[in-house]
């Protein structure tokens, strides 16, 4: 079966993560998807890098890096392509 890598750069997005960790995993679940979600925490100020840590401890289909400082987008998704091990990969918006 094909693996589905989502790369997801966030930034400040910690009232976030779990919820989208939480409706992808589900969908992708739902229609037999098997998947990895890939969140690169891009020098957030707040607790992003933590819930993102938290997710993974949950469902180990959720991994994550975080950035020392504020990269940007472009950073964020190329690092987050590095690490994708998928067939395939989709970069969203977290």
């Amino acid at each position: 079966m094909s693996l589905l890598s989502i790369v997801l750069p966030a930034y400040n997005e910690e009232q976030n993560i779990a919820n989208t960790a939480k409706v992808l995993g589900e969908l992708l679940d739902r229609h037999g998807i098997d998947y990895e979600l890939v969140f690169i925490s891009d020098g957030s100020k707040d607790g992003t890098f933590d819930r993102i840590k938290e997710e993974a401890a949950k469902n180990p289909r959720v991994r994550g890096a975080e950035f020392s400082r504020n990269f940007g987008k472009e950073a964020a998704m190329l690092a987050g392509l590095r690490a994708a091990v998928g067939d395939y990969v989709a970069i969203m918006d977290a």
